[in-house]
């Protein structure tokens, strides 16, 4: 049984595949019609169980390619060991639906579409989760950029993501939209900074509300807050400006004020206001 790994246009291959599919069940009423009209009435429901035997059962519908369209992280033969599929099983007995309820719930897969290709190929497009964050939930999990934990991370399995803290475990579990709906953002705001050379190790939820951010080129805790991102990421450059080469004194900058940044000053005592 030949197994591919490929892309292509998938509008135009699903028009193809419903042509052909129309096709076939267009022959299918065809000898039908054309078997009652030449057949005693008696025999009529004998001949159609043998029609339609012929059709599932005849080798020339038997499944002889198997394509495998956008697995990466998932190899097309591990996708065609969970879709169940054989060589030689009839195209007619595929069930689609089936098929992709056992491959979706694997991990990596966000989404799967599986349909048949007549006379005898089958295709199964699958789209995978990129991991954007991680967390932790008693083990190390991915988390996609719908914030969704996904999956945990194995050993020798990428592991430089942003770490996300200070979120509750029960909702994480229950995929509570509220909790995705804060992860998005934050995950949004940590592309902001990758885009600005300031990428983050860490991104911690505040009880309050607000998000305080670690990057990976200072030990400064970036008190950001909410909202207002792209205002909020210009004054922390023009801070950074100024105190170019000497960020090793910085302990906390506070952005959640209009206008200025509160800078605290590791080894001394209180704070120092500036403008930004």
């Amino acid at each position: 049984m030949k197994i591919f790994l490929h892309r292509e246009n998938k509008k135009s291959a699903k028009q193809s595949g419903r042509r052909r599919l129309r096709l076939w069940s267009a022959v299918l009423v065809l000898l039908c019609f054309l078997v009652f009209l030449y057949v005693d009435r008696v025999q009529v429901a004998q001949v159609t169980v043998r029609v339609r035997d012929f059709f599932l059962y005849h080798p020339y519908f038997s499944v002889q390619e198997i394509q495998v369209r956008g697995g990466e992280k998932i190899g097309g033969s591990e996708i065609v060991a969970m879709a169940g599929l054989t060589h030689g099983m009839s195209i007619w007995k595929i069930d689609s639906e089936g098929i992709e309820g056992k491959v979706g719930r694997h991990p990596w897969v966000k989404h799967v579409l599986v349909r048949r290709e007549f006379p005898h190929r089958v295709v199964i497009e699958v789209e995978e989760r990129s991991p954007k964050a991680s967390v932790i939930m008693g083990k190390l999990y991915y988390v996609d950029a719908e914030g969704f934990v996904f999956k945990e991370i194995g050993e020798g399995e990428r592991a430089d993501f942003p770490l996300l803290t200070g979120l509750r475990q029960a909702e994480l579990a229950a995929r509570a939209y509220s909790a995705r709906q804060k992860i998005q953002e934050a995950l949004r705001l940590a592309d902001l900074m990758s885009r600005s050379s300031l990428p983050l190790s860490e991104i911690h939820f505040n009880s309050g509300g607000g998000i305080v951010l670690y990057p990976m080129a200072y030990s400064i805790a970036l008190h950001f807050g909410w909202g207002d991102w792209d205002e909020k990421i210009k004054r922390l450059q023009r801070i950074l400006e100024v105190w170019n080469g000497r960020e090793n004194r910085l302990a906390t900058l506070d952005l959640r004020f209009r206008d200025q940044v509160v800078a605290q000053l590791k080894k001394v005592q209180g704070s120092k206001r500036l403008k930004g």
